[in-house]
């Protein structure tokens, strides 16, 4: 059985120590994201689908000092890109509230918080989340390197195999790749790269499109 997750947006500096510690002394694994993205595994796809097959974490946390709006867009594009975890597990910490900026939010099941947090009611909320989690489930790997849109022609192998495989790249880093090809591919799947600069990697996930292609997260950290 896995860890749990958390994912913490930080915006306004502060806070994320005393959060960091709360998760790390109640046995989470903790992500912070300080840049401004939809999405801390999948990207920037402002206007697409998500397109990973699993959730990326548990319990979101966007942290917010005056300014609401970068919090609430946040959770705002995750909605309409359909975002595999439920709102009911995601909140905003804030010092000021502004209702009319709220009100759609918090009818999606989304918690607000006033900064400074007061961390008893806080760990009451995570309590009810962990009643929604599935720790047999797996998580999205985290990146650990930020991806740069590629689209290279790139050949591999299957582990055990000598059939070489065209793919297509879709973004890069030097920690992971992901692929659009033709034939489709499965997780755990081991591809052994023909460049010499590259090497083998581990298919994190795997997605079918409706034009019949396949997306490919690999990744070469493990």
């Amino acid at each position: 059985m896995r860890k749990p997750r958390a994912v913490i947006f930080n915006y306004s500096g502060r806070v994320q120590h005393e959060l960091s510690t709360f998760f790390h002394n109640n046995g989470y694994e903790t992500f912070i994201v300080t840049e401004s993205v939809t999405c801390p595994i999948y990207g920037k796809k402002e206007n697409e689908a998500c397109a990973g097959p699993v959730r990326c974490c548990d319990i979101m946390v966007a942290v917010q000092d005056i300014e609401q709006r970068k919090s609430v867009n946040l959770f705002s594009r995750q909605l309409r890109m359909g975002c595999k975890l439920t709102s009911r597990n995601k909140t905003i910490i804030t010092r000021s509230i502004v209702r009319d900026r709220l009100d759609h939010i918090t009818a999606r099941g989304i918690t607000i918080f006033v900064n400074p947090l007061d961390f008893g009611i806080f760990a009451a909320w995570v309590k009810d989340c962990e009643s929604r989690m599935n720790l047999t489930q797996r998580l999205a790997v985290m990146r650990r390197a930020n991806r740069q849109a590629s689209s290279k022609h790139v050949q591999f192998r299957l582990s055990g195999e000598d059939v070489d495989i065209d793919a297509q790249t879709v973004n890069v880093s030097s920690c992971g790749i992901c692929l659009k090809i033709s034939n489709p591919l499965k997780r755990g799947q081991v591809l052994h790269f023909s460049q010499a600069d590259t090497e083998e990697g581990i298919v994190q996930w795997a997605k079918k499109l409706k034009d019949g292609w396949c997306l490919a997260g690999v990744t070469f950290c493990v």
